[in-house]
């Protein structure tokens, strides 16, 4: 038997069958300083004296510098880990986060195997190409208005091709694309500045096993995080009114306030998107919620034109290797700088992303634990940052109008509702529900605006956060979720059921029950209970805001926040093990097995 020919590709180490951009997913975040933020970690420090916090360590960054001692011409990078993070630079600016792309390949051996490999230029060239061939194709798009006019002449957008080997800056210029009498929203004239990308030289030395800077990369850097509007965007009115709440029109019942500089008016003024407003007809509303623009606030609901510099980008990189054409693409989103850094969210892209496409979490009594406890952790951190007497307020007025109450301050209009929607929510009559907080705020009543006085400004924010702050501790949690498991299934908002579970008529027949004493130990019955069940989106019930945890959250969707549905089972199993099996409440106390 005689050997298989191979081609040249394949004898010089490996034959190329793809190319994929490393992260291929990435969060910006806008900032005005020409400095971009530090690479950082979040740590746990479990310092007695401080409590359980989340901190922000330094992490090794990517530096860039000009080649030229001068100063100028490409830039190159380099390493560097920086003694501390600094979110805003001397001049009292907030650094951008701007997210690095590295191009690698998928290279099958002669044995069959598939590994990644660093695309240089010295890889490129191995396989008969160079970074002159290589090309990238990057599309920014903002298209907060075109979703809500319908008009194509309303996005603005921006596309640049360049090659690898150009180390330029490449200003993310967009303008709004438009055929012949349509009015673009966005002129050629005056484009809206989306930030810039470039790729960097390779560094010389010898390459380092960890970081390869003679790997092909491109960074985005978002916008400086200005709003942009049409020439009548000087001054407008700031609503006294929590998010939600609209009052009818009147002359400076609110703040003034300047709405864009006088040069970032540079919006079209006979755009549809001046004077949009979603409550104009009874049409289908997308995005939800429809009442986040400018101007949605302030009756008659009519927007101001105006738009910022965030948007979507998309990259591909493409490049000719053995006649064939290789292509890769990765994604950014720039958004607002991040307010609280050192506060983790309890639902991140990474939990929709699996809870969308991996299975169920198992059951493990060496890592379930501790998922759990992170879990807790995170809504805690979240809970900390939410002003909850303002969501409080703002949520139970909501809840009154879509019920059709006559008086939303009424206590008894939700009267036989559980929990409880209106203002007796968190009070002694929302039993089960209400347990600490009736006793830890006794002068506060059925309303819906706290009764604060001097010493007691955010009453329901601050016994949250008491209450919170314990939990994040993980021998009191441990003890309260094996003390108290049914009162943990109540405490936390069940999701939305998937569409299996749901009933074909809502309202007639309740939608799938939640799994309880699925994962009981043998010979273990499950407490007597009524069924606790997953929620029906179509439904004003489960539609409606309540006090269970994340208490008077909105997702962005409008509509009660809960964990998600991988996360939420989880728990649930988690929950089963603690109530019927000694060897989980052992590990979970901390006790041998015989005493718990």
């Amino acid at each position: 038997m005689t050997a298989e020919p191979r081609d040249a590709a394949e004898e010089a180490g490996g034959r190329v069958i793809g190319l994929f951009l490393d992260p291929p997913m990435a969060i910006a975040r806008v900032g005005a300083s020409p400095e971009p933020l530090e690479a950082y970690r979040w740590a746990l420090d479990e310092n007695p004296h401080r409590g359980v916090q989340t901190r922000v360590v330094p992490a090794p960054t990517l530096v860039a510098e000009p080649v030229d001692v001068l100063g100028q011409g490409p830039m190159r990078l380099r390493v560097e880990t920086p003694g501390h993070v600094t979110f805003k630079d001397a001049e009292g600016r907030v650094k951008p986060v701007a997210p690095f792309f590295e191009l690698w390949a998928r290279v099958q051996r002669p044995s069959g195997r598939i590994e990644p490999q660093p695309v240089t230029a010295a890889f490129l060239a191995r396989h008969g190409s160079g970074l002159d061939a290589l090309q990238f194709t990057v599309v920014a798009a903002n298209r907060k208005a075109q979703a809500r006019t319908k008009r194509a002449a309303d996005a603005a957008i921006a596309r640049i091709v360049f090659r690898a080997d150009d180390y330029a800056r490449h200003m993310l210029e967009a303008v709004s694309p438009h055929t012949e009498g349509e009015v673009p929203l966005v002129r050629p004239d005056a484009p809206l500045p989306l930030g810039h990308v470039q790729t960097f030289a390779p560094a010389p030395g010898t390459p380092s096993p960890a970081t390869r800077l003679d790997q092909v990369r491109l960074r985005f850097t978002p916008g400086k995080g200005d709003s942009f509007g049409p020439p009548e965007a000087s001054q407008a009115v700031a609503s006294p009114l929590a998010p939600g709440d609209f009052v009818p029109h009147v002359t400076e019942y609110g703040r003034i306030h300047q709405m864009t500089r006088p040069e970032n008016r540079i919006l079209s003024s006979d755009s549809p998107w001046l004077g949009y407003s979603f409550g104009a007809d009874d049409s289908p509303k997308w995005p939800t919620p429809m009442d986040s623009y400018d101007g949605a606030r302030i009756d008659p609901g009519h927007s101001w034109g105006l738009i910022d510099d965030t948007c979507d980008l998309v990259i591909e990189a493409r490049v000719a290797i053995a006649g064939q054409l290789l292509t890769a693409q990765a994604r950014a989103f720039a958004g607002p700088p991040d307010f609280a850094p050192d506060r983790r969210p309890m639902y991140s892209i990474r939990d929709e992303l699996e809870d969308r496409e991996l299975p169920p979490a198992p059951l493990d009594p060496d890592t379930t634990p501790a998922e759990i406890l992170d879990l807790f952790r995170r809504i805690f951190e979240t809970a900390s940052l939410v002003n909850l007497d303002q969501r409080r307020h703002w949520a139970l007025s909501g809840n009154a109008w879509m019920h059709g109450a006559r008086n939303k301050d009424d206590p008894q209009w939700d009267e036989g509702l559980a929990p409880r929607l209106g203002p007796a929510s968190m009070r002694r009559e929302d039993a089960p529900y209400a347990d600490l907080t009736p006793d830890y705020t006794p002068g506060q009543g059925a309303t819906l605006a706290p009764r604060s006085n001097g010493s007691e400004r955010l009453p329901y924010t601050t016994v949250v956060q008491q209450v919170h702050a314990r939990m994040a501790d993980s021998p009191v949690l441990a003890a309260f979720l094996s003390r108290r498991p049914d009162r943990v299934r109540d405490l936390v908002r069940p999701p939305f059921g998937w569409v299996a579970e749901l009933p074909a008529h809502p309202g007639l027949t309740p939608p799938a029950a939640v799994p309880v004493g699925r994962h009981h130990a043998a010979g273990h019955e499950p407490a007597p209970r009524g069924p606790l069940r997953f929620r029906d989106p179509r439904t004003l019930a489960d539609t409606s805001y309540d006090m269970r945890m994340p208490p008077f959250m909105r997702h962005s969707m409008g509509v009660p926040l809960s964990v998600t549905r991988r996360q939420y089972d989880l728990l649930m199993a988690y929950l089963d093990k603690l109530e019927s099996d000694p060897a989980w409440r052992a590990q979970a106390a901390g006790l041998p097995e015989e005493d718990a």
